[in-house]
Formats: structure tokens, sequence, C-alpha cells
């Protein structure tokens, strides 16, 4: 048999294999999406209450969502201080928006990190009413974040009016955030 055959043969077969796994193993799979979930933190969605938490700031200090309640809309920003588009995004867009004289002074950026070890390496970013924080990984399943960066806008009543996993334009940004004051 011919090698080009033989590897070509292999390259489909695990395509295939791949393929089958994702889909048909899930189809016949007998665990729920709450039993993926071991933490016993609720999942929220789009037009759901978000769940209230309690997360540090990089200058040590603790606050809750419910602290905003009624005040100001939130824009949450789950990120990973190593990866690349987390921060593209964050200077690209974020910055952009927050620097923009027509952001809204009832809002409030919260960009989240993960572990204690990000607090040295955003400290040099906070300024004015953004906040950098340490998240924990409840937080991070509750907001379904598993992907960084993911944006999550909660409107002052404390409902979650939008969330994506991935980056988007500073007009989309804008677009929800006004969508959300509405």
């Amino acid at each position: 048999m011919d090698t080009k055959y033989i590897v070509v043969l292999l390259l489909v077969a695990g395509l295939v294999g791949g393929v089958s796994n994702n889909y048909i193993g899930d189809y016949y799979s007998s665990s729920s999406d709450e039993e993926k979930n071991d933490d016993n933190t609720e999942q929220v969605a789009v037009g759901s209450q978000a769940p209230d938490f309690t997360i540090t700031n990089v200058d040590g200090n603790d606050f809750n969502l419910s602290d905003f309640e009624g005040e100001k809309v939130i824009i949450l920003e789950f990120m990973n201080t190593g990866c690349g588009t987390c921060h593209n995004f964050e200077k690209n867009i974020l910055k952009s928006y927050y620097n923009n004289t027509t952001m809204p002074a009832d809002v409030e950026i919260i960009s989240v990190t993960q572990g204690e070890e990000d607090r040295d390496k955003v400290a040099d970013r906070a300024q004015g009413n953004w906040i950098y924080a340490i998240g924990s990984d409840e937080m991070t399943t509750a907001f379904e974040a598993e992907r960084s960066p993911t944006v999550v806008i909660i409107d002052k009543e404390g409902f979650i009016s939008f969330s994506k996993q991935g980056t988007m334009s500073e007009e989309d940004l804008e677009k929800e955030v006004n969508s959300a004051l509405a």
C-alpha cells in the first residue's frame, strides 16, 4: 500500500473518530450538565439574575456584585493575564471605551483574573472606576466563563443582559452597555 494513502486514511479516521466522539458520545452520555457542574454553583444565562459574589480587588479589598445594584451597569471581563487575546481586547477595546468621553458615569468595568499570582501582574493597570479583581473557579463556572476573555454585562437591577465568550468591537460593547442602561 502507498504511504500517502495510509497517512490520508489515518487522518480521515482520526477526524471521523473525533467528530463522532464529540457528537455521538454526548448524545448517548448519561450525565447531565448539572452532574458535570460538581461545585454546586448555579449557572446563569442572559435574562437571569446574576449571582452575587464576593471577590477581592488588587488592593486586597473585598466587594460584592450587590454593592453596585441600583447604581451601576457592570461590564464583567473574565481574563487571563497570560492570554494575548485578552491583553489586546483590554488594551484596544476596553481601555478605548473607558477613556472615551461617552462612557456613562454609571458604568463600572471589572476585570477578573483567576488567581492570586495574577495580583502583581495587574496591579499597575488599575485606574479610576476600572476594578481589577481576583476571581474564583466557582465564579468562572457560575458565569460560564471557561474561555478568556468572556464579557458579561449586568444591568442595574442585577440581571445579565449580555454574555459572550471571545472579543467584540468597541461599537458592539457600547451598544450592549446602552441596551443594559435602557
